[in-house]
């Protein structure tokens, strides 16, 4: 817009300077001096001021042919100048655009193209220079970027985090809006942090484990220095430092070990075998002070005579125990008490009396409830054997009593009573049978009276009455089903002559569906006579023979909510009245359901009408008396559509026909 304005002031200013031009001149312009003027004008491309003097020219030669000529070439002149500046203040006024939001790629790609157009344009030049030097300093500013952020990647990749957090942080001064540098720099930051702490935690761990190392807990330094190398796996001089002190726990370990027995076995007194372990543990650290005094110390005490004194002893006390061992109680009481000859007092010679004592008395007090524990199982075998269950189950608990332990009597227990739960489960199931084969013939007769099956019901309740003989709730059933069984009888009567009374009547009318529906409702009062079946297949053969258009002649499934429309040519108007559509149709869901029934033509609906279809999954007829509505006999209809709601159905036939 700002190069337009200027271009029109420049128009302004050369008219201005035009008439300027014309005034200053001393002398009446001639035609030859605005002539030669014009032509000068025009050399220069100055076509505005040209055309004036050409104008000027032909006022003072009208219709000069070579003024003319040139003031059309001028204009012409003109007209391709202002197209092209059109152009030009396009692609500046673009350029500008793109230079204002800062999109200088755009921006310096639209200044070239109008720079293309008009070349001495300085606007156009100092914005393309203004431009090229924003770009080269971006450029500069990115490969340094891009330099400084690949360093800090770098740096990332070989785990010098405290280095790449710096570069980063350089990076972001440059371009501090870079979402992906934020995230790199808070990352680096964050592993830096996290080094850091595992650093310290190490370095930490590795202090504990020396400390542990001088006071020679190897145990506790070694997993210091484990839990160090999770920290840093490839600290190899841990690695060794581990090995090392693994070995000597080692041998710290079994050098304690040996120590422990050979301690134990001195305080047993059991020398000989002390100083074997004392000297395995001199294997394991040679020159082992402790060791060598405790073996030095246990070889004076062999040359004593206390010691000798005691080996005696223990050689009785051996030998007593040897006939312990072996249940020779007699012979271990004896030598239990020479060896209280030797040491009067010894309390483990007492004890061992007492223990032995006590152990003939318990042998005595076994012996006498062995007897009688297999008494009682005698018992109880002869009853079981008897099939006397629940005294054998007395007599095998009384025994278990006595050995509560004993597998055997525990066995003998289960089954007898595993027995006497058969049994009486049997009894329960027989009684349970009688009383559900009772009340199954009570349910059954209820509901047979409920459903009026006053038969079903008697012959229900009879049954329950050889089950139970007398029951007064069978009884009182019997005799209320049988009244209302005559009851019945005498309703049916009476309904049968009334359904075949209107059906003649309807028959005779020619109403056929109505005749059809009350000769269906005699049939099914089981009154036992074929009257009305005998009328039904006669209206049905009547109007199998008055067939006019057969729509449907093979099984055709619809499934629900879905419709299915058949053709026809227009029934004879003559004939329409009396017409029925017969339908031989099968229900094939599980539920009762609505069947809509529309007729019509080209011209649209013309009405409708509704079957309902039973849940009996057998194949039904259906005979709608469609003459009777207005809609069908006054207009030419030409289709029938059935639609099945909620349902599906499958059609064997269906047929437009009429009545006699």
């Amino acid at each position: 817009m700002y190069k337009r304005i200027i271009f029109i002031i420049a128009l302004v200013i050369s008219i201005l300077s035009f008439n300027n031009e014309l005034s200053a001149q001393s002398t009446e312009p001639t035609y030859q001096s605005m002539m030669e003027l014009g032509d000068k004008e025009y050399n220069n491309q100055e076509y505005i001021k040209a055309k004036a003097y050409y104008q000027e020219a032909l006022r003072i030669k009208t219709n000069d042919a070579t003024a003319k000529a040139k003031l059309d070439r001028t204009l012409q002149k003109i007209r391709e100048q202002s197209e092209k500046e059109e152009v030009f203040f396009q692609y500046l006024d673009e350029a500008d655009s793109f230079y204002n939001n800062s999109d200088y790629e755009k921006a310096l790609t639209a200044y070239n193209e109008a720079i293309k157009i008009f070349p001495q344009d300085n606007y156009t030049k100092n914005q393309i220079e203004t431009i090229t030097k924003i770009i080269n300093d971006e450029r500069e500013r990115i490969n340094n970027f891009n330099e400084i952020v690949s360093i800090a990647d770098n740096f990332m990749s070989q785990e010098k985090y405290a280095e790449a957090t710096l570069q980063y942080k350089s990076a972001l001064e440059l371009y501090p809006n870079n979402i992906e540098v934020q995230s790199k720099y808070k990352e680096a930051k964050a592993k830096k942090e996290e080094l850091d702490m595992q650093t310290a935690i190490f370095e930490q761990l590795k202090r504990e484990a020396q400390e542990f190392t001088l006071r020679k807990k190897y145990a506790e330094a070694i997993e210091k220095y484990q839990r160090a190398l999770e920290i840093f796996p490839d600290e190899t001089e841990l690695n060794l430092l581990i090995t090392e002190l693994t070995n000597k726990k080692n041998i710290t370990e079994q050098y304690n070990s040996k120590i422990h027995i050979a301690d134990s076995l001195y305080l047993e007194k059991s020398y000989n075998e002390a100083i074997v372990a004392y000297n395995e543990a001199l294997n394991i650290i040679p020159d082992d002070a402790y060791s060598t005094d405790m073996i030095a110390r246990i070889n004076e005490t062999l040359k004593s005579e206390e010691y000798l004194a005691m080996q005696n002893y223990l050689a009785i006390i051996e030998e007593a125990k040897s006939y312990e061992n072996a249940n020779n109680w007699d012979s271990a009481i004896s030598k239990y008490q020479e060896a209280l000859t030797l040491k009067p007092g010894d309390e483990f010679s007492i004890q061992k009396i007492e223990h032995i004592n006590k152990l003939i008395n318990q042998k005595k007090q076994e012996e006498e409830l062995n007897l009688q524990f297999a008494s009682l199982v005698n018992d109880g075998d002869n009853a079981y054997n008897n099939e006397d269950y629940r005294k054998a189950l007395d007599s095998y608990n009384r025994a278990k009593l006595l050995m509560p332990d004993n597998l055997t009597i525990t066995e003998k227990i289960n089954n007898t009573q595993k027995r006497i739960d058969e049994i009486e489960v049997q009894l329960a199931l027989e009684k349970q049978e009688i009383e559900k084969q009772y009340q199954s013939a009570m349910v059954s007769a209820e509901v047979n009276l409920n459903e009026e099956n006053y038969d079903d019901a008697i012959k229900d309740y009879e049954r329950a009455l050889t089950i139970k003989p007398n029951d007064a709730a069978a009884s009182l059933g019997l005799d209320k089903a049988q009244k209302l069984k005559e009851s019945r009888i005498a309703a049916i009567s009476t309904e049968y002559k009334r359904l075949v009374s209107s059906g003649d009547i309807e028959y005779s009318a020619k109403n056929y569906d109505k005749a059809i529906e009350y000769y269906t409702q005699a049939s099914e009062l089981e009154s036992g006579e074929t009257y009305p079946l005998e009328m039904l297949a006669q209206i049905s053969e009547m109007l199998k023979v008055n067939k006019i258009e057969t729509l449907i002649d093979k099984k055709t499934k619809i499934t629900s909510n879905t419709s299915k429309r058949v053709t026809f040519n227009p029934i004879e108007v003559t004939a329409r009245r009396g017409n029925y559509i017969t339908i031989k149709a099968k229900n094939i869901s599980y539920t009762s359901f609505n069947v809509f029934i529309s007729y019509g033509s080209e011209n649209g609906k013309s009405g409708s009408l509704m079957i309902r279809v039973p849940n009996n999954q057998k194949t039904n007829d259906y005979i709608i008396r469609i003459g009777a509505q207005y809609k069908w006999f006054s207009e030419d209809n030409t289709w029938i559509e059935i639609t099945p709601e909620n349902g599906n159905i499958e059609i064997e036939s269906m047929e437009i026909t009429k009545g006699d």
